[in-house]
């Protein structure tokens, strides 16, 4: 897969995981969308303080640029006990998702990402150490519409940790609070918003990693 699109990306507080293999079209134009909703966000909201407010716009950017909200709207808080790694939770998550790739798609994004100290150091730093992250696996359906789960999420601990991904929580009272929304892209209006799209993508400073798990030869 290293001459093709890659397993994942980190990028601000969002890393994506792709199930499957995306077009380089659609993954740097899902990227863009994707950098360009979060930054529409922070300059509304802080993710920290009102992460309401900042989710509200960064899904309203995304819609916008033609990712449509369906299966009705973000989807109310949940809770969760952590007694591993948020790593080994967004596993166990990705394993009850109806595709069954999703699980293999997040375990590689997550080993290319542990050895990358460079993105793991951005991770925490643009998260707060947790406080505040997405994680954002990215497919087409059965009828090729690239289709995207937003999974907002809150570590809620006593103490912060660094590579707070990959820290066992176990007998520490941690919790994931996690809200999520799912979007589909109709390529029709993105099309129509393409010349703003690049021209925004002109303007955009923030980080970028793309993540390939090594294959052993």
């Amino acid at each position: 897969m290293d001459s093709h699109t890659p397993n994942g990306l980190l990028t601000g507080p969002n890393l994506v995981s792709c199930i499957g293999e995306l077009s380089p079209q659609d993954y740097n134009d899902f990227i863009h969308c994707t950098q360009i909703a979060t930054t529409s966000a922070d300059m509304l909201a802080s993710r920290f303080a009102d992460s309401a407010k900042w989710l509200n716009e960064y899904v309203s950017t995304l819609s916008f640029f033609g990712w449509v909200v369906f299966q009705d709207a973000i989807l109310t808080r949940t809770r969760h006990d952590l007694s591993s790694s948020v790593a080994q939770f967004l596993i166990k998550s990705a394993h009850g998702m109806q595709d069954s790739r999703q699980a293999n798609a997040m375990i590689d994004t997550l080993d290319a990402l542990k050895p990358d100290q460079p993105a793991l150091c951005s991770l925490d730093e643009e998260s707060l150490m947790g406080e505040r992250f997405q994680v954002i696996p990215a497919r087409y359906d059965s009828k090729g519409f690239l289709e995207i789960a937003v999974f907002n999420l809150e570590l809620a601990v006593q103490a912060r940790k660094n590579s707070f991904l990959f820290w066992s929580w176990q007998d520490q009272s941690a919790k994931i609070i996690q809200q999520r929304v799912y979007l589909k892209l109709d390529k029709r209006i993105l099309e129509r918003k393409r010349a703003l799209l690049e021209n925004k993508c002109h303007d955009l400073v923030m980080k970028r990693f793309d993540l390939r798990k090594v294959r052993p030869r």
